[in-house]
């Protein structure tokens, strides 16, 4: 059996949720851009990540940390326990210590701070789909 050519494979599923709604539009339109991701969905808040995670089974998710209603610390330890497969990129202007170490240990794969993201969202997830952790430059190493 062949491996498929990389024309052949179906692009990789993303599911995009943030709270601001330029900032969300934007990163739509960046990863939109590449042929083998396609963002099946954008959301506001923590619960319609879930829910939308859950129907649509996505390869991955771009997270904002700070979302309403379920912050994404709490969103990523659901989704990791509830599709085990999917890959979480956290993206967030906050980036101390403690708060990257919950994620990473919430099941995250990846940080990215906010401020970089049109620089680093595209390899983090390249390097997260190869099955390698990520961590965005001026985010605090987990301890």
């Amino acid at each position: 059996m062949q491996t498929p050519t990389p024309m052949e494979r179906k692009p990789f599923r993303v599911i995009l949720a943030d709270d601001h709604g330029p900032t969300r539009a934007e990163l739509v339109q960046l990863i939109s851009q590449e042929a083998d991701m396609r963002v099946v969905a954008d959301v506001a808040t923590g619960e319609e990540a879930i829910a939308l995670a859950q129907q649509l089974n996505p390869d991955f998710i771009v997270l904002d940390i700070h979302l309403p209603q379920l912050n994404g610390i709490e969103i990523c330890r659901i989704l990791s326990d509830k599709l085990p497969g999917v890959r979480i990129v956290a993206l967030s202007n906050h980036s101390g210590p403690s708060l990257v170490k919950a994620f990473f240990t919430a099941g995250g794969m990846g940080y990215v701070r906010k401020e970089h993201a049109f620089e680093e969202l595209l390899p983090a997830i390249r390097r997260i789909l190869s099955g390698r952790e990520y961590l965005g430059r001026q985010v605090m190493q987990p301890t």
